[in-house]
C-alpha cells in the first residue's frame, strides 16, 4: 500500500518510553488504558483526540467501522446523522446492529452500541438526512472537528457540504464502499503538520559546529593520537562526534581547508578514519565511519520547510494568524536574520560508545544549545505577538519547543476541495495517463464517479443504486458507461472502447453488487480511514492527499491527487 500506515510506524525504544518516563509516580488508569497509542502520538495527540467531535453521516457498515476505530482510542464525542431504519440486509454487514434493531432508527442503535465500547466517549444521534440538515442547521456544522460522509448521497449534497466545510477548514472525508471497491476522498483547505515523525531528528552540526561543541572537542583533540597520554580503553571510548571533528580538522589540513563534499571523497574520508584506529575492535570508530554519509551534510533548510517560510500567511502575519504561522515566522527570522540559514538545533543525540560521563557532558552541550536557540525563538515570538496587538505570552513555550525540534521536517498541505474536482477539473494528466493501463485503479475511480451520477439523477428520487434490480442490471451498466463518457468529455480526455475496457469491467463489477457492502471490505476501510482521521486530528504524521482507492479483488490500493 502507498499509505503511511500509522499503526505500523513504531518509534524507537527511547521515544517509546519518553512519555512514561516524564510522568511522576505510577501511571494513571487512563495512561494505562491508552498506553500503546500514547507511544505513537504522545499526550498532546491524545488530548487533541479527546477534544474532537466527529460527525458521521449515515451509519453504514463502513461508517460504523470507522467510528469504532475512533471510539476505541478515545475521541471525545461523536454524532451520527441518519434517517434510515434498520433492515434485514443491515444485519448481514453491520456488526453494530442486532435482531432487536429491526425497524428502529439506525442512527440510534449504532450510537448505543458504539458507546458501549468506551465509556469515556459521548455519543449522540440525529434522525435526519444530511441534505435536510445542511439546509436547516448549517451553523451546527461549525461544532464538529471532522465530518465523515458515507453511503449514497446525491452529488449536489456532497458539494454543498464541501462548500460549507472547506471555508471553515473542517476536514471532510467521503468514504464509499461498494462490493469489493472502496474509495475515500479527503477535502481540507489547509493542514499544517509539525510532528511528521521522521526516522530521526538528529542534527550533529559536524560541518558547522557551535562554539560550545568546539570547546569540548578541543579538550580531547590534543591527546587523541598520543598513546602515552591516552590509554587504549580511553581511546576506544571517545564519543564518535569528537572523533569526527578531530578527523575533519586533520583532513582539512591536507586538503586545502576543504571538507569531503562528494561520495568519492566521503569514502576516502572513511578510509582516513579507519587508519586512525588503534585496533580492530574500536566500536566508536566504526560508529564514526557509519555516521559519515548521514551526517556529513552542511546545515540546510528542507524544501517543505522553505515552502512554509515563503507562504503568504508566514510573510504577512495578521492579528488573527494562527499560532502555527507565528511560530513559523519566528523560526524563519531566527534562521535567516541571525543564523546564516540554520534552523534551531533539535538537541537530540544518538546513542554511542562512550564513558557515561563523557556522553552526558556531550549530551548537555547539545541540549544547552537547543535551549539557547529555543529562548531566541521564544523572544522573537513574543515580539511578533506584541506587534500584532496580542498577549506576548499567549503562545506556550512547549508549542514553540515542539516546532523548533521538528522545524526541518514540518509540512504544509492544502488538499483540493470536492468542488474543484467535480465542478472544475481533477488532475487531468493523472486520469489520462492511468487510462491506458487496464489494471489501473483509476478505472474504479471513474466507475464510482459514474455510480454517484446514477444515484443523483432527478428521476432517481430514492437514490436507488445501479444493479439493485437484476432485470435492469445491464441497462444500468450501460448508463454508467455513458456517465463515464460524460466525465471524460468534460475533461477533454480522448477515449475509445479499447481504452475504456478496464473502466467497463470496473463498472460491471460495481453494478453486479447492487450497491451492497461487504463487511470485510468495510472493516478494512474503517481501519484505514480512521488512521487518516487520527493523523488529521492530532496534526501528526502525513495524511493522504487526496484520494485512496482499494480493490479487494486484487488486494491493491493506490493514492491519487485529483
Amino acid at each position: 500500500m502507498h499509505i503511511n500506515c500509522l499503526w505500523t510506524t513504531w518509534p524507537t525504544l527511547s521515544r517509546i518510553y519518553s512519555y512514561s518516563m516524564s510522568i511522576p509516580g505510577a501511571p494513571t488508569a487512563k495512561e494505562k488504558k491508552y498506553d500503546r497509542q500514547l507511544r505513537l502520538w504522545g499526550a498532546a495527540g491524545q488530548e487533541a483526540l479527546e477534544n474532537a467531535h466527529i460527525l458521521l453521516v449515515n451509519a453504514t457498515a463502513a461508517g460504523t467501522e470507522t467510528l469504532k476505530n475512533l471510539v476505541l482510542p478515545g475521541i471525545g464525542r461523536f454524532t451520527i446523522i441518519d434517517d434510515a431504519v434498520v433492515k434485514d440486509e443491515d444485519l448481514g454487514t453491520n456488526f453494530f446492529l442486532d435482531d432487536n434493531s429491526i425497524g428502529l432508527s439506525r442512527a440510534q442503535k449504532t450510537c448505543e452500541l458504539l458507546c458501549e465500547l468506551n465509556p469515556d466517549v459521548q455519543g449522540d444521534h440525529i434522525k435526519d438526512n444530511i441534505t435536510n440538515f445542511i439546509h436547516t442547521n448549517p451553523e451546527k456544522l461549525k461544532t464538529f472537528t471532522t465530518v465523515i460522509i458515507t453511503g449514497d448521497v446525491p452529488i449536489s449534497t456532497l458539494l454543498s457540504l464541501d462548500n460549507l466545510l472547506y471555508t471553515l477548514d473542517i476536514p471532510l472525508f467521503v468514504l464509499k464502499c461498494v462490493g469489493f471497491t472502496m474509495t475515500c476522498r479527503l477535502a481540507l483547505s489547509e493542514h499544517a503538520i509539525v510532528e511528521t515523525h521522521p526516522d530521526s531528528t538528529v542534527d550533529l552540526r559536524l560541518l558547522k559546529p557551535f562554539p560550545e561543541l568546539v570547546a569540548l572537542y578541543e579538550e580531547k583533540a590534543a591527546i587523541m593520537d598520543d598513546k602515552e597520554k591516552m590509554s587504549e580503553h580511553d581511546h576506544g571510548h571517545i564519543p564518535y562526534v569528537v572523533i569526527l571533528l578531530k578527523a575533519l580538522d586533520d583532513w582539512r589540513s591536507t586538503h586545502g581547508g576543504n571538507i569531503p563534499s562528494n561520495y568519492r571523497e566521503k569514502n576516502e574520508f572513511k578510509s582516513f578514519l579507519r587508519g586512525k584506529m588503534w585496533n580492530a575492535d574500536e566500536e566508536n570508530f566504526e560508529e564514526a565511519i557509519a555516521a559519515v554519509l548521514p551526517y556529513f551534510n552542511p546545515p540546510s533548510i528542507a524544501s517543505t520547510t522553505k515552502e512554509i517560510f515563503e507562504d503568504k500567511k508566514c510573510t504577512q502575519l495578521t492579528a488573527t494568524s494562527s499560532n502555527f504561522w507565528i511560530i513559523a515566522r519566528a523560526i524563519k527570522n531566527f534562521a535567516y536574520d541571525d543564523n546564516e540559514g540554520i534552523l534551531p538545533l533539535p538537541g537530540a543525540l544518538p546513542d554511542m560508545k562512550a564513558e557515561s560521563k563523557d556522553y552526558i557532558r556531550l549530551q548537555n552541550v547539545y541540549k544547552a544549545k537547543a535551549r539557547a536557540d529555543l529562548a531566541s525563538v521564544m523572544e522573537i515570538v513574543r515580539v511578533l505577538l506584541s506587534g500584532l496587538g496580542r498577549d506576548p505570552n499567549s503562545i506556550s513555550e512547549s508549542d514553540v519547543e515542539t516546532f523548533c525540534k521538528h522545524a526541518g521536517f514540518a509540512r504544509l498541505t492544502r488538499v483540493r476541495s470536492l468542488n474543484e474536482e467535480y465542478e472544475h477539473n481533477p488532475k487531468v494528466k493523472t486520469v489520462s495517463n492511468e487510462l491506458s493501463d487496464p489494471t489501473s485503479l483509476m478505472h474504479y475511480y471513474l466507475g464510482i464517479r459514474a455510480y454517484e451520477m446514477f444515484i443523483s439523477e432527478e428521476s432517481n428520487s430514492k437514490h436507488t443504486p445501479p444493479g439493485i434490480d437484476d432485470s435492469t442490471a445491464e441497462n444500468d451498466a450501460e448508463q454508467l458507461d455513458q456517465y463515464v463518457t460524460v466525465i471524460l468529455d468534460k475533461l477533454n480526455i480522448a477515449h475509445s472502447p479499447e481504452l475504456l475496457e478496464g473502466t467497463s469491467k470496473a463498472v460491471r463489477e460495481i453494478v453486479r453488487v447492487g450497491g451492497g457492502e461487504l463487511h470485510n471490505i468495510s472493516s478494512l476501510a474503517g481501519g484505514l480511514v480512521a488512521q487518516e482521521i487520527i493523523k488529521v486530528i492530532t496534526k501528526q504524521y502525513i495524511p493522504m492527499n487526496n484520494t485512496v482507492i482499494f480493490d479487494g479483488i486484487s488486494s491493491r490500493s493506490q493514492v491519487y491527487e485529483l
